[in-house]
This record gives C-alpha cells, structure tokens and sequence, in this order.
C-alpha cells in the first residue's frame, strides 16, 4: 500500500485469527508529511490492561497535520486486540507478548503477532516509542526506559522530558529491546496504573511525545515549545523493596517521592492493630512506582526505588526550588483571595448603606 506525502491513512493490519475463525486485526494510523523526514512508530496497549497509552496516541493523531509535518508516524494505539477487549495483559493461552519479539511466522501465536508487527511496522521505522502503564495493582511514576548505552536511544530519552530516565537493556523478547536491537533506537514510557485513563498521565506522555517528534525535526518550526522539566536525572540501578511478613499494608510514600536510606517508607500491621514490620528504604532515591493493594504476604513488591548517588544534590535543590515556588504560588492564591474578598465585602456594604 502506497500512501502519499501529505497523507493520513487508516489501516487494519491482520495479525491472527479468533477462535471463531475471524481476523485480528490492529488498528494503525499513518501520517506521511508533506515533506521527507525520519520514520516513527508509536505504540500502546502491548499489554491489553495498559490502555493509558491508547489516549496518548489518540491526542497525538488528532494533533498532527501531514501538511505542516515532516516524516511519517505509524500510530498503533492497541497492539495486543485480544488482551484490550478481555482487559488482560495477555494474550490467549496466558502469553505476554512483550515477551516475543521479534518473533516467529512460524512460532506460537504470540510470536506469530510479534513478527507481523515487528516486520510491518518496527523494521520499517528509523525511532520508536513504546507506551506502557504499570502492571496490575501498582501504579507507577511518569519515567522512560531505554537501553541509554547506544547514543540515539540517549538522545530520544532526553528529548523526551521526563524527570527520570531508567537505563536498562530491557526483558529479553519484549518491544523496545528487540527494535534497539535490529537498529530501531527504541524508548519506553512508564506511566500510571492499568485499567484507568489519567489526563495527567495523557498530557505528560503526549507531551513527551511531541517533544521527541520536535527534536527530530518532524514538526514545523515554532508550533511546539519544549518546556525543560525540573532536573533530569539518568539512573542505572533501581530495586524492589518487597514485603517481608504477611498482613494489612499502611505506605506512606507515592511516586515520585525523595526517600533517604533507612527511612521509614510504612509498616505491615496484623489484623489486631499491632504492627507487625516496619518497612524501611535500603537505598537512597526516587520513587518510581508503588503497589495500590492493601494487603501483602512475604515477598510482595512494595516500592520500586530508583538509585541516586551523584545527581542526589541536584534532585535535592530542585525539589526545594518547587517547594519554594509552589508556596509562593500559594500565598499569592491567598492574597488575592483575600483582596477580593474584601473588595467583595466592601461594596457589599456600601449597598447596604445605599438601601438603607
């Protein structure tokens, strides 16, 4: 299929077939520019239950023209069709297709999709970014993920935005690992919590997005301003905490949140009350994501912590500096409600004074 330089095409990509003989087919959409420029995929929903990246990629086809763009966008705003209708990470027979790739044409059925999608619209992309959501029952702070040793992927992380960017070489089989692999610098965005839409989750995805498009040269000069974030801070370690006895769990830490070593991140009580573990941060960091369940047994992850050692000073001023604004912002809120209260006030009474 051809699709002409300022151009925008719907597709339905067959990957499988359902038990009922019928076609599966993903739903993409490509945006040609009127002008040349590097090729980008944009994916979502590889796990079924992460549907936060389908809004993302739904604002960012309803943002762009093909007029005033240059290169092309390959959208795909749900990948894994089985997963997204039955609202499971998995495909059938409890396959995690982020598992697979590249894949097989002659493998099981994950590496049968696998394949299709990594030959149709992976292997015919120059960058690509892969949108996921924590997985069930944790929720997790806005981050990218790459493998930051290779300088495209470095590029892309930065340009995207985010506070922190994790450098790991990925899970065996999973999308963005296989891509950097076959020469498709390839980023993930991890953001939020399965099952849920989050306009605050959307917005800074979507942004990040367009930020990547920008510093790739692909949308006109001037309609996108890159706002810098706070502090950027590359990580190359992170680690679990995980629950070490059984019973109702009290967290007193969200994403994002600066922990220091030893510092009491919340406790695990018994059903009477008494507390049964306190749980205390091995390390020094950010938190990058939390469980949302309430209950644990020995060996629950609890809290992911992203390491910082020399860029802790630098963490550490920013969040002060957003202190400071935040509290300045607020006393001006107040201030400015209390000189309108009082001007309220004072022609309240003057009415008054009027009538009487």
């Amino acid at each position: 299929m051809k699709i002409e330089p300022g151009e925008v095409r719907e597709i339905y990509l067959k990957v499988s077939e359902s038990f009922l003989s019928g076609s599966i087919q993903i739903p993409v959409t490509v945006i040609r520019g009127a002008e040349p420029g590097p090729t980008v995929f944009v994916t979502a929903a590889v796990h079924g239950d992460e549907i936060n990246g389908t809004d993302i990629v739904r604002r960012l086809i309803l943002a762009l023209h093909p007029k005033s763009f240059r290169g092309t966008l390959i959208a795909v705003p749900v990948v894994n069709i089985p997963g997204f209708l039955a609202q499971s990470r998995y495909l059938p027979y409890h396959r995690d297709l982020n598992r697979f790739f590249p894949g097989k044409p002659k493998g099981n059925n994950a590496e049968r999709m696998a394949w299709r999608l990594f030959q149709e619209i992976v292997l015919k992309s120059d960058f690509g970014i892969d949108l996921h959501t924590a997985s069930h029952g944790r929720v997790n702070l806005p981050h990218i993920r790459g493998d930051l040793r290779h300088a495209k992927v470095r590029d892309l992380a930065r340009a995207f935005g985010a506070t922190v960017a994790l450098d790991t070489r990925g899970v065996t089989g999973s999308l963005r690992k296989a891509a950097t692999e076959a020469g498709v610098p390839t980023i993930l965005f991890e953001a939020g919590e399965t099952g849920k839409f989050s306009r605050k989750v959307s917005q800074i995805g979507f942004k990040g997005v367009m930020n990547v498009l920008d510093f790739l040269g692909m949308l006109a000069p001037g309609k996108h301003a890159r706002l810098k974030p706070p502090f950027q801070v590359i990580v190359k370690s992170s680690e679990w905490i995980r629950a070490e006895k059984g019973g109702i769990l009290d967290l007193n830490v969200r994403p994002g949140d600066l922990v220091y070593e030893k510092q009491s991140l919340g406790e695990i009580l018994n059903p009477f009350g008494r507390t049964r573990t306190q749980i205390q941060s091995p390390v020094t960091g950010i938190i990058l994501g939390i469980t949302d369940a309430p209950l644990t047994i020995p060996g629950t992850g609890v809290a992911h912590i992203a390491r910082l050692r020399k860029t802790l000073a630098r963490v550490e001023r920013s969040l002060a500096d957003s202190t400071q604004e935040r509290a300045a912002r607020s006393k001006d809120r107040r201030e400015s409600g209390l000189t309108k209260s009082a001007a309220q006030s004072k022609k309240t009474r003057k009415r008054k004074q009027q009538v009487g």
